[in-house]
């Protein structure tokens, strides 16, 4: 472990949220603009790519690049196995290309990617992007207490470094609607209640670190007063109209964290016909959660959204940076990774080169500024 070389000479620099927008400890507006770089989720237990491109250039190029923040998919287990004190030293990563990470654990390498965040003026919030490695799709979270158990350890090991600015409690909560194996939001206290569970899970990351942002996704389905909405797997947050998360003295820590994508991930009812940013606010955007940041609820954090350039989906692309740009939202852009199938990468397939026609397209939606 490179524990004690997270320690920092400047002052902490945490945040916390004021009406609709993240502050830093001035009170100065913050715009998180980041991407995520998947691969601690799965099976190879550690950031994909570290086979190709060098763990240091990747950090200095994503900052010079200008964003500011990473979202880290993990997997529950993963942080068990840390709890536990029996972190894995991955066989992906290439020793040619990262030799000063040869032989280390993958909680070593998550350190030292911390190190070279705080150097480049980058933020870290992690997101528990399923239970066991691979697990992504699974609408639930299995046992509640093994997710609290991880998320409150990996609150109090990171509690000192303000690198680590957040927690999202667990990644798109879906489901049949109604359905006792789907996500729900009530005021019950039910194994799959989305609403207990992020509250409960709210409440013991605070209780080790109060420091922390708690980000918290919608789910696919709500039935409220109004009817049933639909949408994307942790895209719904309607239900905030009806039962808002309340977090006490600790609710300037809650970030609302919808997921939005394009039609080449799933041809939405929204995207039939002709859409345009009117049509797309007006039948989805606005009901869904953008209500949360124009009546000043809390902010905004579109935790993933992204896809591939072509046809309608480069359209819905332009949208969503006149969205972002216009509202000044903070986002994390889906993804760094070439590897995700349904949408691809800022970085080309030889983890090397970027797409920089994707990029120049998202460019405008990236004005944060780095923390230094």
């Amino acid at each position: 472990m490179f524990a004690f070389l997270l320690s920092t000479t400047f002052s902490a620099n945490w945040l916390s949220t004021s009406g609709n927008k993240i502050v830093d400890g001035s009170g100065s507006q913050v715009k998180l603009q980041g991407l995520n770089w998947f691969g601690f989720e799965t099976s190879v237990g550690c950031f994909h790519g570290l086979w190709a491109a060098n763990l240091h250039d990747m950090v200095s190029e994503v900052a010079k690049r200008g964003f500011n923040v990473f979202r880290v998919p993990v997997s529950a287990d993963l942080l068990h196995t840390w709890l536990d004190k029996k972190p894995e030293v991955p066989s992906s990563m290439n020793p040619q290309v990262n030799p000063d990470l040869d032989g280390l654990t993958n909680r070593e390498i998550f350190d030292l990617f911390l190190v070279d965040c705080k150097k480049e003026g980058l933020k870290v919030f992690i997101d528990v992007h399923g239970i066991a490695p691979d697990s992504y799709t699974d609408a639930l979270w299995g046992t509640p207490e093994y997710l609290y158990k991880a998320v409150e350890f990996f609150a109090d090991a990171y509690k000192d470094d303000d690198t680590v600015i957040g927690i999202d409690i667990k990644n798109e909560p879906h489901g049949e609607c109604g359905s006792s194996s789907g996500a729900t939001w009530d005021s019950s206290t039910t194994d799959n209640n989305w609403h207990y569970v992020s509250l409960t899970a709210a409440n013991r990351i605070l209780a080790k670190n109060p420091n922390l942002l708690i980000l918290v996704e919608g789910i696919a389905c709500y039935k409220g007063p109004r009817g049933q909405d639909n949408g994307w797997w942790g895209g719904v947050l309607s239900f905030v109209k009806d039962l808002p998360l309340d977090l006490g003295k600790y609710q300037n820590k809650l970030v609302y964290s919808p997921h939005e994508y394009g039609p080449s991930v799933f041809d939405q009812s929204w995207f039939q016909g002709d859409f345009t940013y009117d049509s797309l606010y007006n039948d989805h955007w606005k009901d869904s959660w953008m209500f949360i940041h124009e009546d000043g609820i809390a902010p905004l954090l579109i935790g993933e959204w992204g896809g591939h350039i072509q046809g309608t989906n480069t359209k819905w692309m332009q949208f969503m940076v006149q969205l972002i740009q216009k509202n000044s939202l903070g986002h994390t852009f889906w993804c760094l990774n070439p590897n995700s199938g349904d949408t691809g990468g800022l970085i080309n397939g030889d983890w090397l080169t970027w797409d920089e026609e994707k990029y120049d397209l998202i460019k405008p939606a990236v004005s944060g500024k780095l923390f230094k």
